[in-house]
């Protein structure tokens, strides 16, 4: 096994005191030789930074002066890892138990083929909530790491890169705040010819508690840049569908879908005249937005031409 290869985890944390007590334990746990966590504060006001300080001194923090979102909060942690000399990097949410081997069989995947250019885990909780004690037996149970090339995107709870990645595609594209970024970059990989794959080694997510926390909000910017993602990645008649599916599963009074997704239950927060208002302000926004949003598609698909064209 390699255990050479410098990789930084970043907690991005906000007003995550709570997490941070069974997360930054959890991860302190891992076994591999030489990795670093950083953890990246979104201006939190809970003392979340004062714990991390009194209880692991070890551990190096960056205050933002604002909420930079998901996006913006993990391009801090990415700059801060690439300057330090970060081989891999891993995108952690602050609510996440994990393996002792989750760095060593994501280290082993990237090596295995240089194209690989995201890895992820065997998450608990990535779609609605899993009790942890699944995940415990799941550790107990786990044997060996095993992985699989993937066509699947990986949850960005969890989420390993190759740092030269960034380099050639540009960063995490920050308009998205939180919510579909992840899958954005994941796109704009693939479309590059980097390569995805998953371990099967287990991970734990407390699954949407900062969600729940910010119902209203956050179901304003998954149901935003669900139209985003579509104005970036697909043709006028996909994005019209993209927008009429999301009236659809928000307003249709007759809906019968699992409310335990997380990514339908953010399409109806409220009742359904709530919701066709809130679809209607998204569609509105991405209006608004529009010459913003294609220009940054402009620059992103000229990055990935160019991979290609090297490659």
């Amino acid at each position: 096994m390699i255990h050479d290869k410098l990789v930084y985890v970043i907690v991005l944390n906000y007003n995550g005191k709570q997490h941070l007590e069974y997360c930054l334990p959890s991860i302190l746990k891992t076994k591999y030789e030489n990795y670093r966590i950083i953890v990246v504060d979104n201006n939190s006001s809970d003392n979340s930074v004062d714990y991390v300080k009194k209880n692991h001194p070890e551990i190096a923090i960056i205050q933002c002066c604002e909420n930079k979102g998901w996006a913006g909060g993990n391009n801090v942690g990415i700059s801060y890892a690439k300057e330090h000399g970060a081989e891999y990097v891993v995108l952690a949410n602050n609510d996440i138990k994990v393996h002792p081997l989750w760095v060593q069989s994501a280290v082993n995947a990237f090596e295995s083929d240089s194209c690989v250019g995201f890895v992820g885990c065997n998450v608990f909780g990535a779609v609605r909530a899993e009790p942890v004690e699944d995940f415990n037996k799941a550790c107990d149970e786990w044997k060996q790491i095993e992985y699989n090339y993937t066509d699947e995107y990986i949850d960005g709870m969890v989420l390993f890169v190759r740092s030269s990645v960034f380099d050639n595609l540009g960063m995490i594209d920050e308009a998205f705040f939180v919510y579909a970024e992840e899958t954005d970059f994941e796109i704009r990989g693939k479309l590059a010819g980097y390569k995805r794959i998953k371990t099967n080694v287990p991970i734990w997510h407390y699954s949407s508690g900062t969600f729940k926390e910010m119902k209203i909000k956050g179901s304003y910017l998954a149901i935003r840049n669900q139209i985003r993602l579509a104005i970036k990645h697909e043709d006028f008649l996909k994005v019209l569908k993209v927008i009429a599916s999301t009236y659809k599963t928000g307003c249709n009074p007759f809906f019968k879908g699992d409310m335990t997704d997380a990514t339908i239950y953010r399409l109806r927060p409220r009742g359904l005249v709530f919701n066709f208002s809130l679809i209607t302000y998204c569609v509105l926004w991405n209006l608004f937005k529009l010459k913003s949003t294609l220009k940054q598609k402009q620059k992103d698909y000229e990055n990935i031409k160019k991979i290609k064209n090297f490659k």
